[in-house]
């Protein structure tokens, strides 16, 4: 199983968009944690959010990774997928700094501010490439 210079690309920056997501989902969940921070749906939202992100990357790193899952590969589909992403990541990004400005606590504002400076990082790759493509990352010389 020889690996090329594009899955090799493509691999690591699943695995930076995958610990991204893990980082958001644990500070959400430590911001939930903060006494002072007011139940609202912005830590719900969160939540949700890096939940549907990692059912995502799941299927696009499982249909690009594995030989019997490839027939269910789609460029299209992987499209509609990142293109959900963005819109989903930039309400997060609105509603977690709305939800930052009525915490209560310097710990859950901080946290607050925290998520939503994590979350520009991955609604700018979304919304600059989309997904993923073979044919946008650079040949192996293979």
């Amino acid at each position: 199983m020889g690996l090329s210079l594009a899955n090799l690309t493509k691999s690591h920056l699943h695995k930076i968009i995958g610990g991204g997501v893990l980082i958001i989902f644990i500070l959400v969940i430590a911001r939930l944690a903060v006494k002072g921070t007011p139940a609202s749906r912005t830590n719900t939202w969160g939540i949700a959010v890096c939940v549907k992100s990692g059912v995502f990357l799941a299927y696009q790193l499982l249909t690009a990774h594995f030989e019997r899952l490839k027939r269910w590969a789609s460029t299209k589909a992987n499209m509609i997928l990142n293109i959900i992403d963005t819109v989903f990541w930039f309400a997060l990004f609105i509603i977690t700094i709305l939800g930052t400005m009525g915490a209560l606590s310097e710990a859950s504002r901080a946290l607050g501010g925290i998520i939503a400076t994590l979350t520009v990082p991955l609604l700018r790759h979304f919304k600059k490439y989309g997904s993923v493509r073979e044919d946008s990352l650079p040949k192996s010389a293979c």
